[in-house]
Order: structure tokens, then sequence, then C-alpha cells
């Protein structure tokens, strides 16, 4: 085994590992060369590091996120030491926008409803907008029990409690849409045929990502209580994401503007129609929860 580090001695070696020193961090365990009695610049640099995130990583990934495709495409070159992985960025991304949209007020926009994620509107009101009575209620009740029995847990469930409902919305929904990343992958492999299918998967986290930090703003907007400030940042939020996606498409896949539309449409059809029984999935968990 090799000695330790011998201050008095100067010898270069690892404090952590022992073995030789050749540079400023360790080739053996990665820690950094420092002295063994830390300095005040040595204990604020790491304090700086855990707050900004992975030695600034956290704000070198979201700057690059705003350039559509630059995270896929440095991560396929192989500069990946600089940003978050694309699952992590995922992970991050997606728990601030349910942060913030479980956290938003209802819309301004329906009053009496309740918003679920990407807009559900889940509440009990009449044709007027107004919020449903309690002989109301009793009458619904009576009226679910006479839905068909694959729907009925569910529309009890809404009945019963909608706010209790959307909350459990909140804490099924991000791990379906996690488990629907490969799916976006494969049909994204499928699409552009001849990719292979671990670029389509980098590729959908990293869109992912920007949808969630986008319609996190459009969430945000909720809190200002205006209407038209809500509605204005939900239409941009989605015309925004639609030009991302094509931008970030043609940025890694290459291809004609022809092309790319129709390849983002057929995308977009072949996802929404998987994500038709993922969303059936999610309504009846929340329901049997």
């Amino acid at each position: 085994m090799t000695a330790p580090f011998n201050s008095s001695a100067g010898d270069p070696r690892c404090l952590n590992c022992g073995e030789a020193l050749s540079g400023a961090f360790c080739a053996a365990c990665g820690q950094r060369s420092v002295p063994a009695d830390p300095t005040v610049t040595e204990l604020a640099g790491d304090a700086w590091h855990e707050l900004s995130g992975y030695d600034g990583r956290i704000a070198s990934t979201f700057r690059g996120l705003l350039h559509p495709g630059k995270l896929t495409v440095e991560y396929l070159q192989g500069r990946r030491a600089t940003y978050l992985p694309p699952v992590r960025l995922y992970l991050v991304a997606s728990v601030l926008y349910f942060v913030i949209a479980a956290a938003a007020p209802e819309s301004a926009r329906q009053p009496g409803q309740v918003l679920g994620p990407g807009g559900l509107q889940i509440g009990l009101t009449d044709t007027e907008g107004r919020t449903l009575s309690p002989e109301d209620r009793e009458a619904l009740r009576k009226d679910v029990e006479g839905a068909p029995w694959v729907v009925r847990p569910m529309l009890r469930a809404i009945v019963e409690d909608p706010r209790e409902f959307r909350a459990r919305l909140f804490t099924i929904m991000p791990r379906v849409f996690f488990g629907m990343l490969p799916v976006f992958a494969g049909i994204l492999a499928l699409v552009y045929s001849g990719r292979r299918f671990p670029t389509a998967l980098v590729f959908a986290a990293h869109v992912h990502a920007a949808a969630f930090l986008l319609f996190a703003l459009a969430a945000a907007a909720r809190l200002t209580g205006s209407p038209i400030i809500e509605a204005a940042v939900g239409v941009t939020a989605i015309a925004v994401f639609g030009g991302y996606v094509l931008l970030a498409l043609r940025a890694v896949f290459g291809g004609s503007w022809p092309k790319t539309i129709v390849k983002a449409a057929a995308i977009g059809i072949l996802y929404l129609i998987c994500a038709v029984p993922a969303f059936m999935v999610i309504l009846i968990w929340a329901s049997l929860v």
C-alpha cells in the first residue's frame, strides 16, 4: 500500500487513497489535490459548488437547453462532463414543473374548476360555471352509479373530492410520464429510421425537459390571477415549444424543413395515440389509490 500524504516532506500523494498525484486531481479516486488543513477559500468554494449545483453544471445545462438540440449534439459528440446527464436533467425539470403546477391556484379562466397537469380540467360545475350544490352532488352520485363500471371508480373519486383526486394525479403522473420516455424514443427511432435508440432516448429526455420548463412558466402564470396573462403565457408556451421541437429535430437529425415538419407531425400523432391509454391508466390509478 502506498504511503499517505506527508505535508512536512511535501510528498505529492493523494490524501484519500495515497496514490501519486500528477495534477490537480487524483487519477485513481478523483479527489482534488488539497492540503490536510482546509482553508477558508476551499470551504467557500465547496459551499458555492454545492449551492450552484455540480460545479456549475446546472447553469451550463440550462444555458445549453435554450439552444434547441445543442445538449443532444454535445452529448453525442462526447462532451458530457460540462452538463447534467439527460435523465437527471429530465428529473430536475419535471420536479420543478409539478411543484409549480401543484402550488398554483385554480385557473382564473375556469372558476369552479380544478386544473390538473397539462391543463386537465377537474371539477364540479353546472352549465353556467357555478360550483354544484350538495343536492346536485347527491344527484350526480346517483348518476355515477349508473355509469359503465370501468369509469365508475374515477367518476366517484371526482365527485367525492375533486381536489384530492387532482393531488393524486400530481403524484402519479410524473411516474407515467417517465415511463413514456422510451415510448417517445421508440417512435422517434422509427420515424428517423437508421438512428439508434439510445440517440433517440437522449433527445427525448432533453426535449421533455424543455417542455417541462416551458409549461412550468405557463403554470406559474396562474399565480398572477389574471386570465389574460394566463392565456397569453399558455399560448406562447405552446407556440415556442412547437418551434423548439422543429429546430431541435433539424439540429440533431438534419433534413430539410418540409421533411422535418412532416416527421414531427408523424411523431406527434403516434405519441398522442400512445398517450391516450397512458392517460387512462393515470386516471384509473388515481381513482383507485
